[in-house]
């Protein structure tokens, strides 16, 4: 079930004192004064998929969306295992057999879609040129890229891969699409069709190139109850109320890291373990999704948990994830 979206500050705060394992007390003021002296806006925290906890900071308003930057990318991996129980795709074919242009490179005939969500195509990163206001199609930059490194052999955090994976999504809805069988336009309109419409979630605003292309990796603009949403969509393995939406099919390999990096998973950070390392109970199963200015989508499943954090664009502060897990656990 869906947290009641009008409990009040002073029954959310009620609740957490009820619904709490006394195993595991949760310091929600630490946490939050630590994320308010570092440009904090909101830190929401969920406890079996009930809000117990929510607090606005620095004058930001619950209605106000912010954005995300690169918590986006936690979408793909989900559009990705759905697409491939729709018969779209798998994770492990080729991408050239989609990105055509890439067929008789040696390297780029390589690169697998994994590869592409594990940031370890080896694609040659063009961040500069992609974040600049006057990119007109990121997409055809990105198919462009050439190979720097062999794919699989080394982590590379960057914008292009999931670029790439758009237009390969954009290819395979069109190859899909006939007059009986409707599809959506592009990955946003999946994304949408496929999980955030089924599970009441929406965004308010998603960043375009002048072509129309969707910026996969850091597009998303959300409210901190909407991206919670697809928190807990994650938190409960892909499941909403009685409703599979995500397959359970691969859905594991979304938090296992490659060999190139073992703390990156499918478009999460795996943070657990080098925190627990440091402090023992935070739990070492804690996973992100995470954006610039800390924006910050902590799933822990050990103690279904979901903490939403958003931060102030465009400011610089001393927010890291240790400090705010040690203020919430206690150190």
């Amino acid at each position: 079930m869906l947290p009641n979206m009008r409990s009040t500050s002073f029954a959310i705060a009620l609740l957490a004192t009820c619904t709490l394992l006394p195993a595991q007390k949760l310091d929600f003021e630490a946490a939050a004064e630590f994320s308010k002296e570092n440009s904090g806006l909101a830190v929401l925290v969920y406890k079996d998929d009930a809000l117990v906890f929510e607090q606005y900071q620095n004058g930001h308003k619950q209605s106000k969306a912010q954005h995300i930057f690169s918590g986006t990318k936690s979408f793909a991996p989900m559009v990705a295992l759905i697409a491939e129980q729709e018969g779209l795709l798998t994770l492990d074919e080729k991408v050239c057999k989609t990105i055509t242009e890439w067929k008789g490179d040696e390297d780029r005939e390589q690169i697998t879609i994994r590869h592409l969500l594990n940031f370890t195509s080896g694609l040659k990163n063009i961040d500069r040129a992609l974040h600049s206001p006057r990119a007109r199609d990121v997409y055809g930059a990105s198919i462009a890229c050439t190979c720097t490194r062999e794919p699989g052999k080394r982590f590379q955090y960057g914008s292009n891969h999931l670029m790439v994976f758009g237009e390969l999504i954009n290819r395979k809805l069109k190859a899909a699409r006939t007059e009986e069988h409707r599809m959506p336009k592009d990955f946003v309109g999946y994304l949408k069709d496929r999980i955030l419409k089924p599970i009441d979630c929406d965004f308010s605003r998603w960043l375009r190139d002048s072509k129309g292309n969707p910026a996969l990796p850091y597009g998303a603009y959300m409210t901190a109850r909407e991206w919670a949403k697809f928190g807990l969509l994650v938190l409960n393995g892909g499941k909403y109320e009685d409703k599979q939406i995500v397959p359970t099919k691969h859905f594991d390999e979304c938090f296992e890291g490659s060999k190139a990096n073992p703390t990156y998973g499918l478009n999460f950070w795996l943070i657990g373990k080098r925190a627990n390392r440091r402090n023992a109970t935070i739990p070492a199963d804690t996973v992100t999704a995470a954006g610039l200015y800390g924006q910050k989508l902590y799933i822990i499943p050990s103690e279904k948990l979901l903490v939403v954090r958003l931060g102030r664009t465009g400011t610089r502060s001393r927010f890291n994830d240790q400090k705010f897990l040690d203020g919430l656990f206690g150190e």
